[in-house]
């Protein structure tokens, strides 16, 4: 899964959210990518770079190999979190082997709402000590993820849209094939997991993520 994307050319970093929900953006930007980006972190001892970075550790990795981070545009997709926590969910619940353990043994595993509660928008997230990147990140707040550095702010449900914005700042006008996008969401399915606590816990617990998508609401209200 490729979830960071890189252009010493243009200047352009891309962080896709944790969950990789857009990997049709990797295929769109293919053209001026220049840097090789390791599958993880001990995959490929030729590059500091590697898939699943934060974007703190993605400064640390440009500055020791002498690309100052904050030279470059610094994107970063989000995903709505109350599909995004749900998503999450269930590829623990397919992928955890004690999760699947319970499963054979004919235990139900924690429902969606108790297991919410017990994960956090920061720190070890929804996961454990040295467990998947993917999903110690994937709770986290958008405050945390981009901790101040990045600069520019894509939502993963209108990324088409945002991207082709952003990027004509790099005067690079992005091809994209709809057909590619794909979705892989029903908002509306999603939504029925939620109760009224936790629904309301996702509006405390994620109001910044919340607010990139109230801004684009008040900033299309002042056009019209």
């Amino acid at each position: 899964m490729k979830l960071m994307l890189i252009s010493h050319r243009h200047r352009f970093v891309v962080f896709l959210d944790p969950l990789g929900s857009c990997q049709w953006v990797r295929r769109t930007l293919d053209p001026w990518l220049d840097q090789p980006v390791g599958s993880s972190k001990t995959a490929d001892t030729t590059t500091v770079f590697f898939h699943g970075m934060s974007p703190a550790e993605a400064e640390l990795a440009f500055d020791m190999s002498g690309h100052p981070f904050r030279n470059y545009m610094r994107i970063a997709i989000v995903q709505n979190p109350f599909v995004r926590i749900v998503q999450l969910y269930d590829r623990i619940a397919a992928v955890d082997p004690i999760w699947q353990a319970r499963r054979r043994l004919g235990l139900q595993n924690p429902d969606f709402v108790r297991w919410l509660h017990h994960t956090r928008a920061d720190g070890y997230g929804a996961g454990y000590p040295r467990g998947p990147r993917w999903r110690r990140f994937g709770s986290w707040s958008a405050d945390t993820w981009c901790d101040g550095r990045i600069s520019h702010i894509a939502r993963a449900e209108h990324a088409k849209e945002d991207l082709q914005t952003i990027f004509r700042q790099r005067d690079i006008a992005l091809s994209i094939d709809c057909r590619a996008i794909g979705q892989n969401s029903n908002t509306a399915i999603e939504m029925e997991r939620y109760d009224l606590a936790s629904a309301t816990l996702i509006q405390s617990r994620y109001a910044s993520d919340l607010g990139f998508y109230q801004q684009h609401q008040n900033e299309l209200s002042l056009v019209a």
